[in-house]
């Protein structure tokens, strides 16, 4: 496996229906890491590791590391190939790398989000996904505001963030009532 800079193509901001690839993408790139990289796990986070949402071809990951140094960890990714990425803000707490691969004769950006077992990358991450497995509405809602976002402006992170707010702000909520109500989490991709 090759990883290429991320493509910054605006063909990689469209709001594309679900594709099956996105797991085949995710798997060989665990396989590229889990064989060079030793107390790591990787998880398929976000948008692309939902079955049936719509979102950006982009495959996030939860690389959960047992290195105690985040910043440590994230040397280990770049010089596995990977790289930062200029326009990102890479803050203390959460470290990050990204790159892209050909699968398929196709270009796959992928972001990875460096962290420890539990903290809020890796915890928050996978209630949100368990979240919008069940609540087909908040589903929809999501990918509205995801197509309102583009048809504003789609290379701008800020308005597609803005966009999406108030409904992610929502799914925080139920992933808050959800807690207190100890209801049980229904899928917890390899944690």
């Amino acid at each position: 496996m090759k990883i290429s800079p991320f493509d910054e193509s605006p063909e990689h901001r469209n709001i594309l229906p679900y594709d099956p690839a996105y797991a085949e993408v995710f798997a060989q790139v665990q396989r590229y890491v889990q064989e060079r990289l030793e107390g790591v796990a990787l998880v398929h986070i976000g948008s692309t590791a939902i079955r049936g949402l719509r979102g950006k071809p982009m495959v996030d990951i939860a690389a959960i590391t047992q290195a105690e140094n985040l910043r440590a960890a994230q040397q280990t990714f770049e010089a596995l190939g990977f790289h930062r990425r200029a326009v990102w803000v890479d803050k203390d707490e959460k470290p990050y790398v990204c790159g892209s691969i050909a699968h398929d004769a196709r270009t796959f950006n992928i972001n990875i989000h460096i962290c420890h077992r539990g903290d809020p990358v890796h915890a928050d991450s996978l209630a949100f996904i368990d979240i919008l497995e069940r609540r087909p509405d908040l589903r929809t809602r999501y990918e509205e505001a995801k197509d309102r976002a583009h048809a504003i402006d789609p290379v701008n992170p800020e308005v597609y963030n803005r966009e999406k707010a108030a409904v992610i702000q929502e799914i925080h909520a139920q992933i808050e009532h959800a807690e207190k109500q100890g209801t049980p989490s229904l899928s917890r991709r390899g944690t």
